[in-house]
């Protein structure tokens, strides 16, 4: 993580937008303020693959984790750091359920695709070193990494906090 990363004061505003918007472009309901589930959870198979967004917070406890793996749904927390110079900047925790373990993924940015897919992918630090990347599929899926070099990495990273940080609907269209 780079201390521009660190430095960075958390919005609890800028983590609500994100996470509304996050699930608006992947096809999940809002369910209360902070938990957001797939659309027609109808069996055991589909509730597995749902997905706990929380806003503001940075999963880390081992409790936490815990209770996650005993769910068997995976959990994103989602952290809004705004600068002074105004870049703003999503740093998402991943708290991935499977085979009742839940395995923590810490300073995760948001991507996408030339598709509008939209993944999770390692933060700067961890890039290079080949760490899992997420794909945003009912759920999280473990994909190999999504870009094809440096400047299609900075055109996804950029063009994801566009759209998780856009006002309105008519601003995500595309």
């Amino acid at each position: 993580m780079t201390m521009k990363q660190v430095k960075g004061a958390a919005s609890y505003e800028g983590a609500l937008l994100m996470c509304q918007n996050l699930a608006e472009l992947t096809a999940y309901q809002l369910a209360g303020d902070q938990v957001l589930i797939p659309d027609g959870v109808g069996n055991a198979s589909e509730f597995a693959r749902s997905l706990i967004l929380m806003p503001g917070v940075r999963p880390a406890s081992t409790e936490m984790a815990r209770g996650i793996a005993m769910l068997g749904t995976s959990a994103l927390g989602v952290r809004c750091l705004d600068y002074p110079d105004g870049e703003r900047i999503g740093d998402f925790t991943v708290l991935f359920a499977e085979n009742g373990d839940a395995e923590r993924f810490a300073a995760m940015r948001a991507w996408v695709d030339q598709d509008r897919g939209l993944y999770l992918i390692p933060g700067e630090d961890a890039a290079e070193a080949g760490e899992v990347s997420f794909k945003f599929d009912r759920g999280l899926r473990k994909v190999e990494q999504p870009w094809a070099d440096e400047a299609d990495r900075q055109r996804g990273l950029a063009e994801a906090m566009a759209l998780l940080l856009a006002e309105g609907p008519e601003s995500r269209a595309g």
